[in-house]
């Protein structure tokens, strides 16, 4: 294993752990947990997701997935909605009151994020987004596949 490899995981730990959830009952994003906001960021993106979908994109079972979705409902930050062709309910949105939600955080962290980085040039900006997305790229193809027991 290349020496840096170890160097590499907990400076990911580390920099998870300051991005992380620090906020009073498990609250890291005004009223929603990480969990419940990488939800609604998913919703957001995909319309007419369906909860299996939504499952799938934050490595939640179904079952977890629907919970999570239920939380976000009653905040008001999405709507489940009915098919057209066979009346079942099959798919989740976002309302406006979680689009607001949603970019208010986002920039929230993006103005944090910025003083942090301020310092730094536009090309060193740009290294630590390449890096960044190399990493995640990897992440997401060993995702499925990674069982560290």
């Amino acid at each position: 294993m290349n020496k840096n490899i170890t160097d590499i995981y907990n400076l990911i730990q580390e920099l998870a752990w300051h991005f992380g959830n620090h906020g009073f009952n498990g609250e890291c994003c005004r009223d929603l947990s990480l969990a419940e906001f990488m939800a609604l960021k998913k919703i957001q993106e995909i319309d007419n997701i369906t909860i299996q979908e939504i499952g799938y994109a934050i490595n939640y079972t179904k079952g977890g997935a629907s919970k999570i979705v239920d939380r976000i409902e009653s905040k008001g930050y999405i709507k489940r909605e009915y098919s057209a062709i066979d009346g079942r309910m099959c798919c989740v949105n976002v309302t406006t009151e979680g689009i607001d939600i949603i970019n208010s955080i986002i920039e929230e962290y993006s103005t944090y994020v910025d003083e942090m980085l301020k310092e730094f040039d536009d090309d060193a900006i740009e290294n630590i987004k390449s890096v960044l997305e190399i990493l995640m790229t990897a992440s997401k193809k060993r995702l499925n596949t990674y069982n560290p027991q």
